[in-house]
């Protein structure tokens, strides 16, 4: 019978046939760390918090979700990755809700704000030669292609019409009240008689419909730039219900050219129309 004698010296094993060499020791697993997941649920709670803010939750948001299915899929903290993860979709879900809701509010107010501003004209046929009837036809009320004085122009809460524009009032300025100084060189009293029918709900105010005077080099002269006690009845001081009018007039201090247009805006928010002085 053989025996078998084997002593170790320095990690080697000496057996009867000679020195055989030790096993290695398995290496020690090595850790994946937490990092991601870490990172996920930091992200995930700054999602979570702004997911009010449309553009910025929803690219937290994403963000957060995706770190945390790339920490999940390397087997880091699955504690850490499913909260983040979980806490950046509802900072995502939120911030495209609000972003919905907050587009449809944005699309009424445009829409209240072009209601609002939307403006249509009726002008009185026009008589007299094909040229000037052609030159009605195609006007658009911008200051290049003003309509006709006697235009009604119609907006959400209005109904402005000008019956008459005086290009020399001063003899009128002038009986109006004694202390009414008369106008400077260069210059003239002109009167607009109109009148502007509220249609609209509530209580409204004439004050909000505006007529200035707008020279032919552009400059605009409102009838508050003089100090003349004006002609009355004076427009643009009374407070209707629908279907009450304000009728009145205007004085403006304009060059004595007289050569320029008038500016209807019939309401606080509604477009200007230009109308020519006859």
């Amino acid at each position: 019978m053989k025996f078998c004698h084997h002593r170790q010296y320095m990690g080697m094993t000496f057996t009867q046939d000679g020195p055989v060499a030790a096993p290695a020791p398995a290496p020690a697993p090595r850790s994946t760390g937490s990092g991601l997941a870490i990172a996920a649920l930091v992200v995930g709670i700054v999602a979570f918090l702004t997911g009010l803010v449309p553009i910025l939750g929803t690219l937290v948001g994403l963000v957060a979700v995706v770190l945390g299915i790339i920490a999940l899929v390397k087997k880091q903290s699955k504690a850490l990755a499913l909260t983040g993860l979980i806490l950046g979709g509802i900072g995502l879900i939120v911030s495209l809700l609000s972003g919905l809701i907050l587009g449809a509010f944005a699309g009424a107010a445009v829409d209240a704000i072009d209601e609002q501003t939307n403006v249509t004209t009726e002008t009185v046929p026009a008589t007299g030669t094909d040229t000037a009837e052609e030159e009605v036809a195609t006007a658009d009320g911008t200051r290049e292609s003003p309509l006709p004085l006697a235009t009604k122009v119609t907006s959400t809460d209005w109904e402005v019409t000008i019956s008459a524009f005086t290009a020399d009032a001063s003899a009128a300025v002038a009986s109006a009240n004694e202390f009414n100084s008369p106008a400077a060189e260069g210059t003239q009293y002109a009167m607009v008689d109109l009148s502007a029918l509220y249609t609209g709900e509530g209580e409204g105010s004439s004050m909000l419909v505006a007529v200035d005077y707008v020279t032919a080099d552009g400059t605009v002269i409102s009838a508050w730039d003089n100090l003349v006690v004006s002609v009355e009845p004076q427009f643009g001081l009374a407070s209707l219900y629908a279907g009450a009018a304000d009728t009145g007039k205007l004085v403006f201090e304009i060059p004595s050219s007289a050569d320029g247009l008038l500016r209807v805006t019939a309401g606080a928010f509604a477009d200007d129309v230009f109308l020519t002085l006859q």
